[in-house]
């Protein structure tokens, strides 16, 4: 067997593979009499197939995948003994690569093109200047979240009859075109608000009513959503044609809410245990909440940020042309040409941060990097109360081996671990320029770096 390799751009090679029939030939001929002793046929005897007729059976198949497999792991091993550090994986060129005469080749020669990826220096320093925003919470804010608290910490009554600002509980059943109850028809428990309603003749049916009063109506007419209706009547993809049908709703209860007034009863309420008894501490504690909320978020775009200048200082080469190759084949036609044409500054992105991102984790190790460990002791603190110490549980364990079987769940885990240390890795090494903005001005300072 003879590998050579041919650099013909300044990131980008051929590799030439050229197998001779004494590299293969033995392989075949064990896989060949293995096969022969296994082989059952009308007129033989069991394992007596003469070896001619095996040949013309499976040989080809045989020959194909043992050369399939002498290339794969000659091109790999190539690629690890001369730490060739590739960018995706090698393509078949298929240019030069001859089609395959099994009947007739002896020797065989294949060419991969490969990308490979450059060669640079980084590491992080405080002369790299990054913007590290400090989100201020605004008067907007508070207030917004004291509306949301007073709501969701209201107080609920339940009157024997119903005004347009109460709620409903109680049953949709389904009508026919005479108003008559459908035999196994549509029957769901719900709740909605009356003045959800659209259209004020259906609302004022409803006002006035108790428990055990009927209504007979259109839900799409009177609420003119359909993914309402749909949740309130419970119906699957399927059922579209029930949105157009009759309902009798009978009310079980009639729910009045009334929302919450500032006051230290709602401050114990929302911060129970922290003695706030004026409605300053109680804002300036909603302002500190929200900012802590909002921190996570900062050091998201701390993260993003950071990306960008790597990218821009580094400015690293990389063989696109290979790259837009890849990405298409690779992808088996889930992607066009176009596609990866029109997108792929934002793929150039990606590789190359993965580059710089390696690099990272070559020179800080763990502190820049997840690993399986992470993911596990992430998923055990939903097991244990704050400040408690896991004690091992096989039974534990395994419940978060069935968490973790899931590739989404995990992936989720590990992005959300990862932000975490970079963030952590790029404030202790980064010239971090702290500006101060509102939450409205964050907002549009993450929609225009997207």
């Amino acid at each position: 067997m003879n590998i050579s390799q041919e650099n013909n751009g300044e990131l980008t090679a051929t590799i030439h593979i050229n197998l001779g029939e004494e590299d293969y030939i033995e392989s075949v001929n064990k896989q060949l009499a293995e096969y022969k002793k296994k082989t059952n046929m009308p007129g033989f005897r069991p394992g007596k197939v003469p070896l001619g007729l095996v040949k013309k059976m499976v040989g080809k198949n045989i020959l194909a995948e043992e050369i399939n497999k002498k290339v794969s792991d000659a091109l790999n091993s190539y690629i690890v003994d001369n730490n060739i550090n590739v960018l995706g994986y090698p393509l078949p060129n298929k240019e030069k690569t001859t089609p395959l005469d099994f009947d007739h080749q002896k020797d065989f020669d294949f060419y991969f093109d490969i990308g490979i990826a450059p060669e640079f220096e980084f590491t992080l320093s405080d002369n790299i200047e990054v913007p590290y925003y400090k989100i201020k919470a605004s008067k907007e804010d508070v207030e917004k979240a004291i509306e949301d608290m007073k709501v969701r910490f209201a107080t609920e009554e339940y009157p024997e009859k119903a005004e347009e600002t109460d709620g409903l509980q109680g049953i949709f059943s389904e009508l026919d075109a005479e108003g008559n109850l459908v035999e196994d028809g549509i029957g769901k428990k719900s709740y909605f608000k009356i003045n959800d309603i659209k259209l004020t003749t259906i609302i004022s049916k409803f006002t006035g009513k108790g428990n055990g009063d009927t209504v007979d109506f259109n839900p799409m007419k009177a609420f003119e959503d359909e993914s309402k209706v749909m949740s309130l009547l419970n119906l699957q993809d399927k059922q579209e044609d029930k949105l157009s049908t009759d309902y009798r709703f009978t009310i079980e209860k009639v729910v009045r809410s009334t929302n919450a007034e500032p006051g230290e009863e709602l401050y114990n309420k929302v911060y129970p245990g922290q003695d706030i008894k004026t409605e300053e501490d109680f804002k300036n504690k909603i302002a500190e909440e929200i900012e802590k909320h909002y921190a996570t978020d900062a050091d998201n775009q701390l993260i993003n940020d950071a990306i960008d200048v790597f990218i821009k200082t580094t400015d690293l080469p990389i063989p696109d042309d290979f790259m837009k190759r890849w990405l298409v084949e690779s992808n088996d036609g889930k992607i066009t040409v176009e596609q990866v044409e029109e997108q792929y500054e934002s793929y150039g992105k990606t590789i190359r941060w993965s580059l710089i991102e390696s690099k990272l984790v070559t020179i800080y190790g763990e502190k820049a990097s997840v690993s399986d460990e992470d993911i596990r002791s992430e998923v055990r603190k939903y097991f244990v109360t704050p400040g408690e110490e896991y004690k091992p549980n096989p039974q534990v364990e395994e419940v978060i081996s069935n968490i973790l079987s899931n590739p989404e769940e995990k992936q989720r885990i590990y992005n959300s671990l990862q932000n975490q240390k970079l963030s952590k890795l790029f404030k202790e090494n980064l010239g971090l320029k702290e500006k101060e903005v509102t939450s409205e001005k964050f907002i549009e300072i993450v929609s225009n770096t997207k």
